[in-house]
């Protein structure tokens, strides 16, 4: 990130209709903390007279270069689009553009839908992996008592854990996790759920990167050495494979965390501070920013005009009326369906390798090893992710994605609209083509 945040905003563009427009970066820390003050109080103080507010959130393993090339792809495409196809926006047109920074910066194997490199392993390491490893042990460490982190550096240089130093480091990282916030656990995972969603996706990977190829842990455990047992033990028990389920749960958290300390007030004050039409626009893991602050916003607010959610990265209960298992809880953004005018849309898309393959993995409890699908021919679990599967147990459509210029009717009476994604979203990161413009264009304009 840039040493020093504009005081103002990071770009100014042009619209298709000659106007200039404003776009503003805000970047939070961890805990949701807007590191960048002056910046979001001149956003807040010059928000009025615009006709429409867009506010992007990035989502996993993007740093400042990335998110702001994927910020400015996905601008500068639209606005090709607009020209090309001559759509009209409303009379009176003026955005103001808002994107979020946020560190979700942790392992490559997500985002990029290849293997962990941390070095410890490698014989020749690049640069970028050591830098890249660096930045994810000091990031764990700053967060443990200075009496720990000499212990978890030791174990996480290891290649081999034995079974008492996994229980130990897989200790130390739960500990630093808390419950889900979307309906579906409430208590944070154990040590023991974090050994056996690494023992779940080491099977998946132990042929890297078959994907293809991904494996079931049979038989549930009563104590933590039993979980031990499950997979390939020697994989399992490597200190990079505890990781991985840590950093999806550590992102979901951070996520969270971020979405309902920083961005609600944000929101909070560019509704009030303005008349615009308010659209949020979410990725991946950034789905669970701009929703979580959403659903936290100050109850009698004014709503938003659209949400538009790429490849969520969010339970595919975050929106459900009632959790299976659960009659007596609703999805964590179940609320925020009432909060925007227009139904909310979310993309999903078989081709979407860490939705549909790895991220139910990481999140699994112990307790649910040797479950089956949640339903014949449906997503695998009940962590399933909204953006591989779409939604479940919601009142909501599901519809197939369109072509550039081929109208999308998203009535229907459901507050959520799922769109099909796979004939044109190719992976996790693919969600900024015609085909995506289009149905963000369709979306806000609804």
């Amino acid at each position: 990130m840039p040493t020093l945040i504009p005081v103002g905003p990071y770009q100014t563009r042009e619209a298709v209709e000659g106007v200039p427009f404003p776009y503003y970066i805000i970047p939070f820390d961890e805990d949701g903390v807007c590191v960048g003050p002056l910046t979001l109080a001149h956003l807040l103080e010059n928000c009025s007279g615009y006709s429409d507010i867009f506010v992007f959130s990035h989502g996993w393993n993007n740093d400042w270069s990335t998110a702001t090339k994927r910020y400015e792809d996905f601008i500068e495409g639209f606005q090709q689009q607009r020209k090309s196809l001559k759509l009209k926006m409303p009379e009176g047109y003026r955005p103001l553009l808002v994107g979020i920074f946020w560190p979700s910066q942790a392992l490559e194997w997500f985002e990029s839908e290849r293997g962990p490199k941390i070095a410890g392993g490698e014989t020749n390491p690049s640069s970028a992996d050591v830098q890249s490893s660096k930045q994810l042990l000091d990031g764990i460490s700053s967060q443990l008592n200075a009496s720990q982190r000499p212990r978890f550096f030791e174990l996480a240089q290891r290649d081999v854990l034995s079974q008492t130093e996994a229980i130990e480091f897989s200790q130390m990282l739960a500990a630093l996790t808390s419950a889900d916030d979307e309906g579906i656990e409430l208590a944070a995972p154990r040590a023991e759920d974090l050994l056996a969603a690494a023992a779940s996706l080491t099977q998946a990977d132990s042929e890297e990167p078959d994907y293809d190829q991904v494996g079931t842990v049979g038989g549930a455990s009563a104590d933590i050495q039993a979980a031990l047992s499950l997979g390939d033990i020697a994989s399992a028990l490597d200190p990079r494979s505890i990781l991985k389920p840590f950093t999806v749960w550590q992102m979901k958290d951070r996520a969270g965390k971020i979405g309902g300390a920083g961005v609600t007030a944000m929101i909070q004050g560019l509704l009030s501070q303005s008349s615009a039409r308010l659209h949020v626009v979410g990725h991946s893991y950034g789905c669970k920013v701009v929703m979580t602050a959403v659903s936290k916003l100050v109850q009698g607010t004014r709503p938003l005009r659209s949400a538009v959610l790429f490849e969520p990265a969010v339970s595919q209960y975050a929106f459900a009326s009632k959790i299976p298992g659960r009659p007596d809880m609703r999805g964590g953004f179940f609320g925020a369906l009432q909060r925007v005018t227009n139904p909310i849309v979310c993309t999903y898309s078989d081709n979407d390798v860490p939705l549909t393959k790895m991220f139910h993995l990481a999140l699994r409890r112990r307790d649910d090893l040797g479950e089956g699908p949640v339903m014949a021919g449906g997503p695998p679990s009940k962590f399933a992710a909204l953006g591989g599967f779409g939604p479940q147990e919601t009142d909501g459509t599901s519809i197939p994605i369109q072509d550039e210029g081929q109208p999308y009717v998203f009535g229907g009476g459901g507050r959520l609209v799922a769109v099909n994604g796979t004939r044109t979203i190719g992976g996790h990161g693919d969600i900024s083509n015609q085909s995506t413009w289009w149905l963000f264009y369709s979306a806000i304009t609804a």
